[in-house]
């Protein structure tokens, strides 16, 4: 199985930031932010680099985004147990 390059279209990332449209507004957030396009995609955002200007303008480190997504010790025991 291959993994698949996935950029996610302007519309798409504005309607996820809460915007109706991609308007002067979401482009003003995306500036402000340091969210851009994919060079040479206009129009087309890679989502990592989305989630790592969101979590720089949070003042999240990469430690604290690995502590809030890692599973607790119920969820891994389960997931073991499901895998046998």
């Amino acid at each position: 199985m291959q993994n698949e390059i996935q950029l996610i279209p302007t519309p798409e990332l504005a309607s996820l930031f809460g915007y109706n449209e991609a308007s002067a507004s979401f482009y003003d957030f995306c500036r402000r932010t340091g969210i851009a396009p994919v060079p040479g995609r206009r129009g087309w955002y890679d989502p990592k680099l989305v989630r790592a200007r969101l979590d720089a303008a949070q003042g999240m480190t990469e430690a604290m985004r690995d502590a809030v997504s890692k599973p607790s010790l119920v969820a891994q025991r389960r997931a073991r147990r499901a895998q046998e």
